[in-house]
């Protein structure tokens, strides 16, 4: 029968202070953390006598209370109550009220969501080094062969290589595993010896059970699966370890069996998933290439709005690893957002408002540099005329780019994506790049400068209407009191 830890927590939130005292709570291995708004408001001396804690330690960042080996049922049971849980991010901060129950395809989608956003400042950056190392052999400002430009290649190439370890942090937080454990469970696919071993091209077991000789750089849905297993694994281990025994057992025994599991089982199928996306991709793009760049060009706003843009990330990431480049996801959202951009930028350049002018014309900008939300919510959805015009350009964009087969050597969604259409298509593939990319700027501004041209002098002639109709309704009330 297990025990009932509330009692305790609630006696412990009210003895730092009360809910309102906390700003967040973390734990290792048997201490609460907590980050208090005020130390000098929580009772020492009545948390010490409390059953189940054992005392309590002050830093000068952290009111820690030490409880031993129970300490994450404590701390379960504290979220439980409303506290800030400090492992995860803000946006995802637990509370008491209960959760809307979603389906299967949700949660999936929320699970790569809540796993795939906090990598994108690290993606952006590498893509970056990527589009100065293009600049770089471009404009030939440095050989391939010298030590800066090997040095910026590392770099670049760093967050696409340890991919599956940012994952095994942020899926941690996710799925509530050990950020630890699921790190070093994770990085066994990376270890220098096991891919050497690999390379080596010897055949490779683990209790006579064979392991594929995959390599794991650069991979999504392997280093997902470990950690979602690992969550179970985690759970169960916890059931039947003695309480006592809990801080040695656990950790080893949940090494012990996700390791090989990762290697024997997740791990292979999980290349075989990433590899069979690529293929269809590849397949996609071979035979109706024009059709899905076009569609997902075009319907792209509307994925955003959705939160699907992010489930897209390890598809093409996937394709990424597998080919070099891709084709279809990638080109799809260059389209799109330059689209979004232009449009917003017509619809600033018709609007009579200062305010909406000044809004459209730095949303517009954020848009055509990657970051589409401000003009999507703030202009094109808001006044929907722009969003048209968004699409039709995004949609004519991706035709064109689907029908000459644009390729991207380079993850960028933004104008800067013009730097990554070098590659091995030659200069045909960067002239039909920068082709589309005017195109979708081009055709979306002109479209939505006639269409938001029309809703903005009709609004215009509504609100003078109003204004000259006022003073008359103003008399007939009058009149009509009189």
């Amino acid at each position: 029968m297990s025990k009932n830890y509330q009692p305790l927590a609630k006696a412990i939130i009210e003895d730092v202070g009360g809910q309102a005292n906390i700003n967040s709570l973390v734990h290792c291995a048997t201490r609460l953390r907590f980050s208090l708004k005020n130390d000098e408001k929580a009772d020492k001396a009545k948390i010490e006598a409390l059953d189940g804690v054992v005392t309590v330690n002050i830093t000068p960042t952290q009111y820690q209370v030490i409880i031993g080996n129970e300490v994450a049922h404590v701390f379960d049971a504290i979220i439980a109550e409303g506290v800030t849980n400090g492992d995860v991010d803000d946006s995802a901060t637990e509370t008491s009220a209960p959760k809307k129950k979603q389906g299967v395809f949700g949660q999936i989608v929320d699970a790569i969501t809540a796993c795939m956003t906090p990598m994108i400042p690290a993606l952006t950056a590498a893509g970056m080094m990527k589009v100065i190392l293009s600049l770089a052999t471009t404009f030939h400002w440095m050989a391939t062969t010298s030590p800066t430009y090997r040095i910026l290649d590392i770099m670049g190439d760093s967050a696409f290589f340890f991919m599956p370890l940012l994952l095994a942090i942020n899926a941690a937080k996710r799925f509530k595993v050990n950020t630890s454990l699921a790190v070093v469970v994770v990085g066994i696919f990376l270890h220098p010896a096991f891919t050497a071993w690999v390379t080596s091209g010897k055949a490779i077991s683990f209790l006579s059970m064979p392991i594929a000789p995959d390599t794991y750089a650069a991979t999504v849905i392997p280093a997902l699966l470990t950690v979602w297993l690992m969550s179970y694994i985690e759970r169960g281990v916890d059931k039947i370890t003695p309480s006592a025994l809990k801080i040695i057992l656990n950790p080893t025994l949940v090494l012990l069996i996700s390791a090989p599991l990762a290697l024997i089982v997740i791990g292979p199928l999980g290349s075989y998933a990433g590899a069979g996306l690529a293929w269809i991709i590849n397949l996609l793009q071979g035979r109706l290439g024009f059709i899905m760049v076009t569609f997902l060009a075009a319907a792209m706003p509307f994925i955003v709005m959705t939160g699907m843009h992010h489930a897209l990330t390890p598809i093409f990431l996937s394709t990424f690893a597998a080919t070099g480049h891709e084709s279809l996801i990638l080109v799809a959202q260059v389209c799109s957002n330059l689209a979004q951009g232009a449009a917003a930028l017509a619809f600033g350049l018709r609007s009579h408002k200062p305010s909406v002018k000044s809004l459209a014309t730095a949303s517009g900008i954020s848009a055509i540099m990657g970051i589409t939300e401000p003009a999507l919510y703030g202009i094109n959805l808001k006044y929907k005329k722009p969003l048209i015009g968004a699409v039709i350009g995004a949609g004519v964009a991706g035709l064109y780019a689907g029908i000459v087969g644009v390729t991207l050597y380079v993850p960028q969604n933004s104008f800067m994506a013009i730097l990554g259409f070098s590659g091995d298509k030659g200069i045909a593939n960067v002239i039909n790049g920068i082709a589309m990319m005017v195109i979708a700027l081009g055709t979306s501004f002109i479209a939505s400068f006639i269409i938001s041209g029309k809703q903005d002098r009709a609004q215009v002639a509504t609100t003078e209407t109003q204004k000259a109709e006022a003073p008359k309704e103003a008399v007939k009330s009058t009149v009509a009191e009189a």
